[in-house]
């Protein structure tokens, strides 16, 4: 029962435990660093190896002192993705409604379109909604981590 135990005397000024995932985390945001052309290959390397055999946040913070901080990276990485989910609902739910509404106006037949009173300002909120998520785009682009441009058509 006492060979169970650690030696607590060598843990004493360790820090918090570092989790496979965020060794992981690191070695991701090493080579993030690496495809920036901040690090060498040789650099990029023994980081990873001092990564994977960190025992402690502590060991792992060190790995990137000397860097930029990728959190502004990791918050628009996020975004984007909640963006684009959003966006999709909110052109889904947009095309549903609206299209709905301009059905019931076609088989009515009235002959003002009473549909625009809806379509308008929900188009304008579309519109604003589209354009924050390019506005998101472009901060990812700026940073480096957007990958390539889609092709646009002629």
């Amino acid at each position: 029962m006492a060979g169970a135990l650690p030696n607590l005397s060598s843990l004493v000024g360790v820090g918090i435990r570092a989790s496979d995932e965020e060794r992981e985390r690191m070695a991701r945001s090493l080579r993030r660093h690496f495809a920036a052309g901040r690090l060498s290959a040789e650099e990029l390397e023994e980081r990873l190896q001092c990564a994977y055999a960190a025992r402690s946040r502590a060991e792992l913070a060190r790995l990137t002192v000397d860097l930029p901080s990728d959190r502004r990276v990791r918050r628009l990485l996020w975004m984007h993705r909640v963006q684009r989910r959003t966006l999709r609902y909110h052109a889904a739910a947009y095309v549903s409604a609206n299209g709905t509404l301009v059905g019931i106006w076609a088989l009515t037949g009235e002959h003002g379109f009473w549909p625009a009173g809806v379509l308008a300002p929900w188009t304008v909120m579309l519109a604003w909604h589209a354009v924050g998520s390019v506005a998101v785009r472009r901060a990812l682009r700026a940073a480096g981590e957007a990958g390539p441009r889609r092709a646009r058509l002629p």
